[in-house]
């Protein structure tokens, strides 16, 4: 007789897929540990105290991609989440001192854009539809199997959307954006959410698609806005490991894996790096391809084809994260003092250029820097006092587009001066935080690989180019959640839809891990594929008022007026 093992489902690793997988599988019943080889759970969605006192959202530190089904589903907000905004969602500042805020409200932005560019302003509102709309298309693939990028295409041509599909998925993000804008620092500034976790840049065929990853997000319905978690990104993983204990899961931190057991090519446990064997009717891996599949499965078990493609998955593309502890705010240049204001409250854009991101692409390949940084900032402690004492703040810096390797040298070589390198560059935009920084904490994309366990510090676990997305995330053999190994499943950001904060993954890969469980179909959630589900009435309403010039005068004036700023707000709607 067959022992029985001691769980239903072991998870490798305590990131958020991981966690989300967790939740769904504890609340069917199912009896689940969750593994994690850090002392915190959270994986690259974490909080934690880097300087003693003070509090940071080491790795990713916005939120806007977190699926709001997964938010509803598992009642995120009953075990502790809070998600919020500041005043302003972000502030560019350009290195010929002009600066540009976007605002919560359409009708602010709109009226700071007209300052830059009015063709632009209304070039911003055109363009925001049409990403509404392709965003209408995409979006009720993420929370089902990957669709066959021919299925894709196939439901855009139904739509008459061909156009639409090559802009933002095969286009570069410099062509895309050149489509619909004038302004160069406008261009710039947009250009930066192509630029993540990628090996490339500006002119690089398909980060159109990695543009319209980041862009898409919704903020409690409201499409392309994106907000801060209350007490750092870990409140997300927190929030999700307090639902997944409530239903029954057991989550041990401080507990590294060091083999998935396979029996006759199936999966029946792990191994920890104590030796300790604990058994399991499946086993799931939150870690990128790479890991689960090179690492943590035994050589000679995986066909020597498949193999091969497991290494060829593109993981090239890295970022890294200053963490300053600041006893003043940053005094950007067009202001009088560092008193608190918007500037402060969302996402920070320091330097944006295009050619900036090209130089920075150059050096990425050759394993260099470049001459200068284009960095982004959070000073999250301005909105959220939880995170540092009275009088002092924290403020992440992050930056782009870096190499995974250097060569000739190491990042642990580098780190430092490298940091220093940053940090005058962001003096030139904030010249009184030369005297103001207390303390700092560097990760390189060396950290991200060897501390955060994330393969060459790819955040998304693989590049979101059009060759690694739908049906071939990340290799079509494994793009149903399941490898070769039977009983053996992946959930983490290399699997369909991508990277992010999502948890569409997870979400997707316990659906499958069920489903075989029971022997059934693994389900497809109502109003996803092609024909699928309608974009909102409203947004109907708006593309067709949109796509006639009348149209457009019309609706960019009534975008404008402060007085139509619910209306405007609803027209925007999500669901």
């Amino acid at each position: 007789m067959t022992e029985q093992p001691e769980y239903d489902a072991v998870i490798i690793g305590a990131g958020h897929n991981g966690l989300v997988t967790a939740n769904y599988l504890a609340k069917a019943g199912q009896r689940v540990l969750v593994l994690e080889a850090r002392d915190l759970v959270g994986g690259a969605c974490v909080t934690e105290e880097l300087i003693p006192g003070s509090k940071w959202s080491s790795c990713a530190f916005i939120a806007g991609l977190l699926r709001p089904e997964i938010i509803a589903d598992l009642e995120l907000a009953r075990f502790g989440l809070d998600l919020y905004q500041g005043d302003a969602l972000s502030f560019s500042l350009f290195r010929d001192g002009t600066s540009f805020t976007m605002w919560k409200e359409t009708d602010r932005t709109l009226r700071e854009l007209e300052k830059i560019n009015k063709d632009d302003a209304q070039a911003f509102l055109d363009f925001g539809v049409r990403l509404q709309r392709f965003a209408s298309l995409v979006t009720p693939y993420l929370l089902s199997p990957p669709p066959q990028r021919s299925e894709v295409f196939a439901a855009f041509e139904a739509a008459g959307e061909q156009t639409l599909f090559d802009e933002f998925t095969l286009l570069s993000v410099r062509d895309l954006l050149d489509r619909y804008f004038e302004d160069e620092r406008l261009k710039s500034m947009l250009t930066f959410f192509g630029m993540v976790s990628i090996f490339g840049g500006p002119s690089t065929p398909g980060t159109a698609y990695t543009y319209g990853h980041h862009s898409w997000g919704e903020f409690n319905g409201n499409f392309g806005q994106f907000g801060l978690a209350r007490g750092g990104m870990g409140a997300i993983s927190e929030a999700l490991a307090a639902g997944a204990r409530h239903h029954g899961a057991t989550i041990r931190t401080s507990t590294p894996v060091e083999r998935v057991i396979v029996e006759r090519g199936t999966a029946t446990g792990v191994r920890l790096t104590d030796g300790t064997v604990i058994t399991a009717a499946r086993v799931i891996s939150n870690a990128d391809p790479k890991r689960s599949l090179l690492k943590l499965v035994g050589p000679g078990v995986l066909p020597a084809k498949l193999v091969r493609d497991v290494e060829n998955i593109d993981t090239r593309g890295s970022m890294a994260r200053i963490h300053l502890l600041i006893d003043e705010l940053p005094q950007y240049l067009p202001f009088p003092d560092a008193t608190e204001g918007p500037q402060h409250h969302g996402h920070q854009l320091l330097g944006p250029s295009r050619e900036a991101f090209e130089e920075a692409y150059e050096a990425q390949r050759r394993g260099t820097f470049p001459s200068t940084f284009v960095i982004e900032a959070v000073t999250q402690s301005v909105t959220d006092d939880s995170l540092a004492p009275a009088g002092l703040h924290t403020m992440t810096l992050g930056i782009q587009q870096l190499p995974s390797e250097l060569t000739g040298t190491t990042w642990a070589a580098e780190k430092e001066k490298w940091a220093d390198l940053v940090l005058e560059d962001l003096f030139t935009y904030a010249p009184n935080l030369r005297e103001h920084i207390l303390d700092r904490v560097v990760i390189t994309p060396d950290d991200l690989d060897h501390e955060y366990l994330i393969t060459d510090g790819n955040i998304f676990h693989g590049s979101m180019m059009l060759d690694q997305l739908f049906g071939a995330r990340p290799l079509p053999e494994l793009a149903n959640y399941r490898t070769p190994v039977r009983n053996y499943y992946l959930c983490g950001s290399g699997t369909h839809p991508g990277g992010g904060v999502m948890g569409a993954n997870g979400h997707n890969a316990a659906q499958v891990v069920l489903a075989d469980a029971s022997g059934t179909a693994a389900p497809v959630r109502a109003g996803t594929g092609a024909g699928g589900r309608k974009a909102p009435w409203q947004q109907r309403v708006v593309g067709g008022l949109m796509s006639t010039r009348p149209g457009r005068w019309v609706g960019y004036r009534a975008a404008r007026q402060p007085a139509l700023r619910k209306v405007t707000a609803y027209a925007a709607r999500v669901r």
